[in-house]
């Protein structure tokens, strides 16, 4: 994907509310990853939920809001 578009890389995401959706490493068996802004990452936090993974943009979204709904 090419670097300007919106959701081809973490410096330019698809913003959907305070999390960003980009596209995933090459690696990863999923399409797209998601990530809130606040997100400190697992290794000081491993119950840090405010990461996920989904093969389509409006997937990521259906995730967020679940992951959202879930931690209120």
């Amino acid at each position: 994907m090419n670097d300007r578009l919106p959701g081809s890389c973490w410096h330019n995401p698809i913003w959907y509310g305070k999390w960003r959706i980009y596209t995933a490493d090459t690696d990863c068996p999923y399409t797209f990853e998601f990530v809130h802004d606040d997100y400190e990452g697992t290794y000081d936090h491993p119950r840090d939920w405010r990461l996920g993974w989904a093969n389509t943009v409006d997937a990521c979204k259906k995730e967020i809001d679940n992951l959202v709904g879930e931690h209120q």
